[in-house]
């Protein structure tokens, strides 16, 4: 290969990587020089006595001697040292410390406005006296080898507040009008605050390499579509506290470490998405919003889990005065595992929750209760509460993917307890708008099942619950529209309130073969009340195994008023079958004030 070949092969190179550094800084994804610190910077809001300088190579000190606002541009401004770079940027080989002049406490804001993304690949410092903020409307990524240690706290804002520099006095804002882009803080890097941290932007991306990456010694709010004011790094208070920005659909992906757990949060709030990775612990009560941005119809914002969650309370988003129904959570697919903490574990939100397979929700020691007010509820994988598990749904406005509310089980449900037949233990599965699908398995460590199970659906329309999977309780109640299914149910007591049909057909000829199945078990008989309310002719076909006492409760064949029996119930004409392969006897009904039988 000859010289003047190489030469020519040399310049294209040349040419080639210009026009690709060209390009990306075009993009803003130009990554700054090793040694680059942060340059052009004008001084925004009138203070006197900023000064910037070189302190050793790719060393600088920026010292201000009051609350202080610095717009870092594209070129000019009077804040500039050697191996300054466009906007706010420190390279990888470079540290910036920000300081101020003696004891007093002097924030400084600084605003990128270079129109690209800010770059902190190597070291920030900010001393005790000095709050700091970085703000950049086009975007702020924190590299993995960063490190920030911001003693009076630190915000890291993916917003535009240009317009706050001028009047800046020491906190920030974020209105429903505040432009801005993201915030990324990449595995790896290293945050310290001897105060607060603040991360806030349209979209934020936190990746948590370790426990110990991320410390605040006050709190660690994490926001995204979300609008507050007055807010102060040192204190980590705000003025007004976040709210939801209507219309909005934030983002928030947090990716926790793979060894330990991280759990210093505050607020996690997004008012679209969360996404969890690793192993992470979140804030409960109503710290933890996501599907706000859309108040009627929070369903379409979903917290995915694909690592191992926990809450660090009860996540009880959802409040209810009188009719009214107010949840600051949406929906949650749980593609990996979610912990109880020390605790039962309670999850309330107002979407729905899928449960996917090889999933795992685990209460450990604890019980697991599962609440939607907006959806429904489908497990898939596994859910285990040590003394009880309840799963409670209702979807009143038809939203998301389970538009009934109705609750599906294909996956596995255990109760751990080896001696829950002697406790107060208890299978709770209620859809009050939609339908039951209890399939899978429900196992129970104690062979004699639980103290109490309850079933419960939709008792108006073409609603029910159809139980293919096998159940032992002691006592058993079902408020439901149509019962079917070629599960067995394993009972002492069962009480059937019923507004359709009881059996499960598999004969077109033999109504002997069609009778929903109930088992004595470890049981000497089966006593069952049976509470027919339909409105039309019901059917009641039961297949006893073993030994049965049945009677009628408030079953009615005349409507009683106060001069006596009138016109036939609705559901007269209906038929009663119990075919029990040991002794059965019958008493009657339970008389009332408005029905005799």
């Amino acid at each position: 290969m000859n010289r003047k070949f190489l030469r020519k092969l040399y310049k294209a190179l040349l040419i080639l990587a210009a026009g690709l550094w060209l390009s990306l800084g075009q993009k803003g994804w130009a990554i700054p020089g090793f040694g680059q610190l942060p340059g052009h910077g004008v001084v925004a809001n009138g203070v006197s006595g900023v000064s910037y300088n070189l302190t050793a190579t790719n060393q600088a000190t920026l010292t201000v001697s009051g609350p202080t606002a610095i717009l870092w541009q594209s070129s000019g401004g009077t804040l500039n040292v050697t191996g300054s770079g466009p906007g706010f940027n420190i390279g990888q080989n470079a540290t910036l410390t920000i300081t101020g002049i003696g004891t007093a406490v002097f924030p400084v804001l600084n605003v990128d406005v270079t129109g690209n993304p800010s770059y902190i690949m190597g070291t920030l410092n900010a001393a005790a006296g000095t709050p700091v903020f970085v703000a950049n409307g086009s975007g702020i990524i924190v590299g993995s080898g960063a490190t920030i240690t911001a003693v009076a706290g630190i915000g890291l804002l993916g917003y535009d507040l240009s317009g706050q520099a001028s009047s800046f006095t020491g906190t920030v804002s974020v209105f429903p009008t505040t432009t801005g882009s993201f915030v990324t803080i990449q595995s790896g890097a290293s945050i310290s605050s001897g105060a607060s941290i603040l991360v806030a932007a349209p979209q934020v991306n936190i990746g948590i390499a370790a426990p110990g990456s991320i410390t605040a010694s006050g709190f660690f709010d994490v926001l995204s579509g979300y609008q507050f004011t007055g807010y102060t790094p040192s204190t980590g208070t705000y003025v007004t506290g976040p709210s939801p920005i209507a219309g909005s659909t934030g983002s928030i992906t947090i990716s926790g470490p793979s060894s330990g757990t991280y759990s210093s949060f505050r607020f996690v709030m997004s008012s679209g998405s969360i996404t969890t990775n690793g192993n992470l612990i979140l804030p409960g009560g109503v710290n933890t919003q996501w599907g706000t941005g859309n108040s009627s119809n929070l369903a379409l914002g979903v917290l995915t889990n694909n690592g191992t969650l926990s809450f660090a309370s009860y996540l009880t988003g959802v409040s209810k005065t009188g009719s009214i129904v107010k949840s600051t959570t949406g929906s949650i697919v749980n593609n990996g595992t979610i912990l109880a903490n020390g605790r039962d574990l309670i999850i309330a939100v107002g979407g729905s929750i899928t449960n996917n397979p090889g999933a795992t929700i685990d209460g450990g020691g604890h019980n697991v209760g599962l609440f939607t007010f907006g959806g429904g509820i489908n497990n898939m994988g596994t859910i285990s509460g040590f003394n009880g598990v309840s799963l409670q749904a209702v979807n009143p406005h038809h939203l998301g993917p389970y538009i009934f509310g109705s609750i599906s089980n294909t996956g596995t449900i255990n109760i751990t307890d080896p001696h829950s037949s002697t406790t107060s233990s208890f299978l709770t599965i209620a859809s009050y708008t939609g339908s039951v699908f209890l399939n899978g398995v429900v196992n129970t460590a104690d062979p004699n099942g639980v103290s109490k199970a309850y079933f419960h659906t939709n008792t108006v329309g073409n609603f029910g619950m159809n139980m293919n999977a096998n159940v032992t309780a002691d006592n058993v109640l079902f408020i439901v529209h149509n019962l079917t299914g070629s599960g067995v149910l394993t009972a002492s007591t069962v009480d059937l309130i019923v507004t359709g049909n009881v059996r499960n057909v598999v004969s077109p000829t033999n109504p002997l073969l069609n009778g929903f199945t109930i088992n004595n078990g470890p049981f000497s008989s089966t006593s069952i009340s049976i509470d027919a309310e339909g409105i039309a002719p019901q059917i009641i076909n039961l297949h006893v195994n073993g030994n049965a006492t049945i009677d009628s409760a408030d079953t009615s064949t005349f409507v009683n008023k106060v001069l006596g029996l009138t016109n036939p119930v609705p559901n007269a004409g209906g038929n009663l079958l119990v075919n029990a392969t040991g002794n059965l006897t019958v008493n009657g009904s339970v008389p009332s004030d408005y029905a005799l039988s």
